[in-house]
């Protein structure tokens, strides 16, 4: 886990003035030039050490350098593929290396981890971009001239250039539809991002972006009737196998929820009972609304350390504004605040990497907009009644709702909140042709454009600002798609969403099994109507007076402040996000 900028046929000078990205490497510094490209490194030791695993690397032979963020979490089974076993002295980044000097870019299918990277082909005087399967590992761009000049954060690229400003209609977007730019854009002009699963090739002819990895053709190769619990439970073992290799300690952020919960008990599982993870939960003092208890609670009932973090309302002013220095573009409020003191709290007792529990929901149907299309592909279909009826019980919905709900959420592209409340109208607004069914169709939307993209770079952003490494097992691409692919009856066992988890959970915390989708519960609106108010209505007054956005955003902001009975803050937190950016 690292960060990196740098240049191809660009301004060298101009490229090392580059906005410095050593809070994402405190441990290492290290760069390479020649006449046509310039990489620049901070490293976050991991896995090797700093003399075997400093970058930028280059191969045995020469041909090939490398300038790598990220983790290759099966560096030990590609050594041993290639005959080069005593390469994992070394690390994953020498493996990498020498895996590319030998195969090519026909390697990237064997990688199973998240990373970005620029490749550096010395012979053929060619460089490319690459960036993971689901883009967990951020890399931006900016085309100039015939020279291209990229970096792991924008702040680098805003540094040198002076063209680099927010795109009005990405803010209107957002403002409008809480709606965030998707595939290559940003919320920048002349900044691009290079979407999860591709890679950019560059030479003196020009450059052309490539996919080399698509969900939807691998999830061809799963065949549904070969599809189990057990299965899927073989797969995320072996994720967690992999994503536990580490020099450095570990610990898990837990929430209580299926997913995590999921996750804690694999863990104990895989170690045999002696896991050497502590886990971490995010608390408020607000009774009515904090559920850190439960993760106490599971804990001690499965004898593991639970450590909850508190965010208090006083603490958020001056952590806005810190962690707004390191989103770069707008971000979604409180929960991402909280996550960035606990990710602290973490450091500063000595856990440099946190496995996280993300991709749950996502890739089995969790949320409950997908609970709704489920059952609207099984009522359209008529394959199974039984299952439909326990769907609707276990939920409390009725059929009449499912369709008219279902019906609306195709119609409008899937631009809604995922419990369903306040459909969008955007002329922007994605069409989608039915993938399978239309619960996998949504699946591959959130996994691909709305859901995941989004939280993955809040997470990248937060703790990397701390120098420390999110990793998500149920991530592992092999394991996405066995949940997408899964049988809706598996999906959903006896009626509940995620069955593959609950089925882990239920012999040891069956008050989990049955529980419902809980939303991320904060106090952002109970602060922003009381101790934060005073702080809210200066920072939007600050927005208002740089007379950058319509009147009328205002005006909403002021109905959530007059209104006894709005509970939407996002709204007041969008002004509020967006008068750091305009400062």
């Amino acid at each position: 886990m690292c960060g990196f900028f740098g240049t191809f046929f660009g301004n060298q000078t101009l490229a090392k003035k580059m906005f410095s990205l050593q809070h994402r490497g405190p441990d290492g510094t290290n760069s390479f030039e020649n006449k046509d490209v310039y990489f620049k490194h901070f490293r976050l030791a991991i896995i090797g050490n700093e003399k075997n695993a400093k970058q930028p690397m280059f191969s045995f032979d020469g041909s090939v350098g490398v300038v790598f963020n990220g983790e290759i979490y099966n560096y030990k089974e590609l050594a041993s593929s290639i005959g080069r076993k005593n390469l994992i002295e070394y690390g994953d980044t020498r493996v990498l290396v020498e895996l590319l000097a030998k195969e090519g870019l026909s390697c990237f299918s064997k990688l199973n981890g998240m990373f970005s990277m620029a490749i550096y082909f010395k012979y053929q005087n060619e460089i490319v971009l690459l960036r993971d399967r689901f883009g967990i590992k951020p890399l931006f761009y900016k085309l100039h001239g015939n020279s291209i000049y990229f970096a792991s954060e924008i702040k680098s690229l805003k540094k040198i250039f002076s063209d680099i400003t927010f795109d009005n209609q990405k803010i209107i977007n957002f403002l409008d539809n809480a709606e965030y730019p998707h595939f290559q854009d940003t919320f920048y002009k002349n900044i691009k991002q290079l979407q999860g699963g591709t890679y950019l090739k560059m030479n003196k002819n020009g450059f052309k972006i490539h996919k080399w990895f698509c969900l939807k053709e691998y999830f061809k190769n799963f065949n549904k009737n070969n599809l189990s619990f057990e299965g899927y439970e073989d797969l995320l073992k072996d994720s967690i196998q992999l994503r536990t290799r580490s020099d450095v300690p570990i610990s898990l952020h837990y929430s209580a929820g299926t997913d995590s919960t999921a996750l804690l008990l694999k863990l104990k599982e895989v170690y045999e009972d002696n896991i050497p993870i502590n886990t971490f939960t995010m608390a408020y003092n607000e009774l009515s609304i904090d559920e850190s208890y439960l993760a106490e609670e599971y804990c001690k009932e499965l004898n593991i350390k639970n450590h909850k973090v508190y965010l208090n309302a006083n603490e958020v002013p001056h952590l806005a504004a810190t962690v707004n220095q390191f989103q770069d573009e707008p971000y979604a409020g409180i929960p991402v605040i909280a996550y960035y003191k606990m990710n602290k709290f973490e450091k500063d007792l000595g856990y440099v990497v946190s496995l996280e529990g993300q991709g749950g929901d996502e890739g089995l149907g969790g949320y409950l907009y997908h609970i709704y299309l489920a059952a609207y592909d099984l009522y359209t279909s008529g394959s199974n009644n039984e299952l439909l009826e326990l769907i609707l019980k276990n939920n409390n919905l009725n059929i009449k709702e499912v369709i008219n709900q279902s019906e609306k959420l195709i119609e409008n592209g899937f631009n809604v909140h995922t419990d369903l409340t306040d459909f969008k109208t955007s002329n922007n607004k994605l069409k989608f042709k039915k993938f399978y069914d239309w619960l996998t169709t949504i699946q591959v939307y959130d996994i691909l454009i709305n859901k995941i993209p989004r939280v993955l770079r809040f997470h990248d952003r937060v703790s990397m600002a701390l120098g420390r490494e999110i990793r998500f097992p149920l991530l592992d691409h092999r394991l996405i798609t066995y949940g997408l692919a899964l049988d809706v009856n598996l999906k959903y066992h006896q009626g509940y969403s995620k069955g593959p988890l609950r089925n882990i959970i239920k012999s040891e915390l069956k008050n989990v099994y049955n529980q419902s989708k809980r939303s991320v519960v904060t106090p952002q609106t109970i602060w922003l109507k009381n101790e934060l108010k005073t702080w809210a209505y200066e920072r939007i007054e600050l927005l208002n007076q740089k007379k950058i956005i319509p009147d009328k955003y205002f005006s909403s902001a002021q109905a959530f402040f007059s209104e006894k009975s709005s509970e939407n803050s996002f709204k007041v937190w969008q002004l509020i996000n967006l008068s750091f950016n305009f400062e």
